[in-house]
Parts: structure tokens; sequence; C-alpha cells
């Protein structure tokens, strides 16, 4: 048992509180300290809320030493990206200019593949690279693409000869 409660049960109304969270993992943590406060026991929460007695245990040990920050999840770090956060500017920079190179036709997402894994030795997959698009805030869906035998000016004269609706 904890000596040093520094965060008391009756401080907050649970219920209350868990009716308005968003975030479900903290709503359940709020609705087990509820329980604690109407003076259930813990093997009656573990049961009622189909939760191990270790982990209902466990919230309301935290939340005597931390409060009601520790009804949250603490931000994870994740996996590191492959493609380093220097070369994310040379990187857009080599879509576009493999864009601009094409005569004709997009640029796919398979060619980036190909491209981040040439020039800058990193291997995604097409799931992936949308993933590392969305990140450095590109998209991967391109304007219609324009026939390399396209003629501009020819198009733009028979728009101005094309009778009017």
């Amino acid at each position: 048992m904890i000596k040093n409660k520094a965060h008391s049960l009756e401080a907050h109304n649970f219920g209350e509180l868990s009716k308005k969270e968003s975030d479900p993992r903290a709503r359940v943590r709020l609705l087990i300290l509820h329980q604690y406060a109407m003076g259930e026991s813990s093997e009656s929460i573990s049961k009622t809320m189909a939760i191990s007695t270790h982990t209902v245990m466990k919230t309301r040990r935290n939340y005597w030493q931390k409060g009601l920050l520790s009804i949250y999840d603490k931000a994870r770090t994740g996996r590191k990206p492959r493609l380093l956060s220097e070369d994310v500017e040379r990187f857009k920079l080599a879509i576009v200019e493999a864009q601009a190179k094409r005569e004709g036709g997009r640029l796919v997402c398979d060619d980036i593949v190909d491209l981040a894994k040439s020039a800058f030795g990193v291997n995604y997959s097409r799931q992936g690279m949308y993933h590392v698009l969305r990140r450095i805030g590109m998209s991967w869906i391109s304007a219609r693409s324009q026939h390399p035998k396209a003629d501009i000016q020819q198009q733009e004269a028979f728009k101005k000869t094309l009778l009017p609706k």
C-alpha cells in the first residue's frame, strides 16, 4: 500500500469527467477511479469492468501519485523514420524535379519509391511511401497529366472559336 497518497479520490467527480473525456483509455481509467470513489473494492471493479485486478490497482496507485494526469498515456517515440529529417527538403526537391523531367504522364508512387531507394538509400513499400509523403507535406495526387505532343497554343485557339452554350 502506498503511504503517501498525494491525491484524494474525493477531489474530483470522476463520473462526470468520464462523460466529457474523448480518449477511450482515459475514460476507462476515470470510470475505475469513479468506482473506487463510490467505495467499491478492486476485485469488484475488476469483475464489473472485465479488467484485470492488477490494472485496476495500478490505475488507483498512479492517480494517488500523479493526480489526474495519470489517466493519460505518455507520448511514445515510435520508430525512427528511415528518411532522415535533414534529407526531407532534398527529397521533396528531387520529386518535383523528377516530375518536371517527365515528358508526359505523371510521377506515380512506384517511381517515388524507386527515387528514394536510388538517391537516398531508403527502401519503402508503396503504402509506406504514402505515409512519408503525408508526413513531409506532399500529396501523392498530381494534376492531370499533359500529353508530350500537346500544343497549348492550338488548344487556346480552339477554346476561343468554340461556340458558347
